[in-house]
């Protein structure tokens, strides 16, 4: 089963065991629901869409989030692991940014991603899960313009924002955000690197 996005209904309040979901269709015990950088188990259905959960589940921070925050929600193993962070990956060679568990995958877990190649790499991203919301650094130790590829692009619009160049100089860095299902910029450094 792939995630469901859907929003919270009505407010939670950092210890509520109720949560009101705008839509739940298919929603089952066991599922977890992600909310901001919560996990929370679903515990009862059975007056769905409000449905019973453990705040804070897996590890994460029991918090207040607001009405229509994203929701997603899913079986365990569509989350993938819960996120360890902060990781750090080095690339080499030009090809795709993938997470610790190699090809096909992005990293799910805050990481620094340092672009090492002696030339201009072209790096390729893959969009991230629509439940992801970890933060992505990606440094150039090299003097070289390095791209990276987004299909999706940086701000959802494909062609318009797909590539960002990094300066001809040591230190370039990128910051983005997994939200969404896209890689959102967040900062960049001030001889920094274009997006287009």
């Amino acid at each position: 089963m792939a995630v469901v996005a859907t929003t919270l209904a009505s407010a939670k309040a950092t210890n509520d065991k109720r949560i009101k979901l705008t839509s739940a269709t298919g929603i089952a015990n066991k599922m977890r629901v992600l909310v901001d950088l919560e996990f929370m188990r679903v515990t009862d259905v059975s007056l769905s869409p409000t449905v019973e959960v453990v705040p804070g589940y897996d590890g994460t921070t029991a918090g207040p989030h607001g009405i229509l925050a994203r929701a997603i929600y899913g079986i365990p193993s569509d989350f993938g692991t819960s996120p360890k962070g902060p990781e750090s990956l080095s690339f080499g060679a030009s090809g795709a940014i993938t997470g610790p568990g190699g090809a096909g995958t992005v990293p799910t877990a805050d990481t620094v991603i340092y672009l090492t190649l002696g030339s201009a790499a072209a790096m390729t991203l893959a969009a991230p899960a629509a439940w992801q919301t970890n933060t992505l650094i990606i440094v150039s130790t090299t003097a070289y313009a390095h791209t990276i590829t987004v299909a999706e692009g940086f701000y959802g619009n494909t062609t318009g924002s797909d590539v960002a160049t990094f300066p001809a100089t040591a230190n370039g860095t990128l910051v983005v955000t997994a939200q969404n299902g896209l890689w959102a910029p967040q900062a960049t450094a001030d001889d920094g690197v274009l997006i287009g």
